[in-house]
């Protein structure tokens, strides 16, 4: 038995947004696929990206590598969170990434067959090396340990952010890779995540891939792009209508009062499958009217004000027909990247 939330994910879109992507840097794509490909499902996206000339993929921990290399071992993969299992990198052709001169030193020994890829901070502090001594003692440490130093690569932490110093993070990113890039030779260059692909900076204009995640599905984490499709729409239905009069109360506590006699109707969804509390700024869309979203999200219940029209059974679209992700994100309650991480798998997923 299925749930009566149903979520359909539209691969055309996502092949349709690579398609973009690819037109707008004309570079090659290294696909953000972490978190089971932002909760879209990783083998069908990978498949998906792969169906669309994506060949290359970065996720965060080596046992998403593993999954993507097991179904399609055609396909390069960079795990970028520090490792350690390194006898399953090696079986299944797995890069890593270099989080930091401390963990290249501590587990040189262990590297020998694995490709590597040098990560530079330019402010997240997160991961990466933060000078070009450190960069410099990496490449030493590479060159007597006889490893393969194949990549290159930042994170643009301010990329998404209005007024964000942005320049900044590219000089101190080019302070070491100009450098570097003299004295070895990286295959993969890849620094523009989904915000900053859309700056076309020039300095960056060595790097050979471009590395988008949230836009491939559609989404935005800067102001609005016409030209991504959204990948995913959200229905429910409704399964309770309810009279409540003036004074009344819906939901625990107080959070809602009625201020005069209401209808309202009880969705069977809520927070517990993922719908952020977030949601509740912009209405559902029900027989194409708007309503708005009353009372905090439940667990597994949602109340919407309603009139007459709306009866048990009608479909409740919560993201679809021009109520999207970004929209609420942009409403400053709820994230993207959020909102589609948090939906449970415990849903009806489709694909089309």
């Amino acid at each position: 038995m299925s749930s009566r939330t149903i979520v359909t994910i539209d691969r055309e879109a996502v092949r349709r947004n690579v398609a973009s992507v690819f037109a707008r840097s004309n570079k090659q794509i290294f696909a953000v696929v972490k978190n089971n490909a932002y909760n879209l499902g990783m083998i069908e996206m990978v498949a998906t990206l792969m169906e669309a000339g994506v060949r290359h993929f970065a996720v965060a921990e080596v046992y998403e590598a593993i999954e993507i290399k097991t179904n399609f071992p055609d396909s390069y993969v960079l795990a970028m969170n520090p490792a350690s299992h390194f006898k399953e990198v090696r079986l299944h052709g797995v890069a890593l990434g270099i989080p930091s001169l401390d963990w290249l030193t501590r587990h040189q020994a262990d590297l020998s067959g694995i490709e590597l890829h040098l990560k530079v901070n330019v402010g997240m502090n997160r991961f990466g090396v933060s000078s070009l001594q450190e960069a410099l003692s990496v490449l030493e440490t590479v060159r007597e340990q006889d490893l393969a130093l194949t990549g290159l690569y930042t994170h643009f932490p301010l990329a998404d952010e209005p007024g964000a110093d942005h320049d900044g993070q590219v000089e101190r990113f080019l302070e070491i890779t100009d450098v570097l890039r003299t004295k070895q030779s990286f295959p993969y260059i890849h620094a523009e995540n989904s915000a900053t692909i859309v700056k076309h900076d020039p300095r960056l204009a060595f790097c050979n891939y471009v590395r988008p995640g949230i836009f491939l599905f559609g989404y935005s984490p800067i102001e609005k792009m016409d030209w991504l499709i959204p990948s995913l729409r959200m229905t429910t239905e409704v399964v309770e209508i309810r009279q409540v009069e003036a004074g009344e109360h819906v939901g625990y506590g107080t959070s809602y009062t009625a201020p005069e006699t209401i209808r309202v109707a009880v969705l069977p969804v809520g927070y517990g499958d993922g719908v952020v509390r977030g949601r509740s700024s912009l209405p559902v869309i029900i027989n194409g009217k708007r309503y708005p979203i009353i009372s905090k999200l439940f667990m597994s219940h949602t109340f919407i004000a309603i009139d007459s029209t709306v009866q048990i059974g009608d479909k409740v679209v919560l993201y679809g027909d021009g109520i999207e992700i970004d929209d609420i994100t942009r409403t400053g309650t709820a994230n993207n990247s959020e909102q589609m991480c948090a939906r449970s798998w415990r849903l009806t997923h489709r694909y089309l």
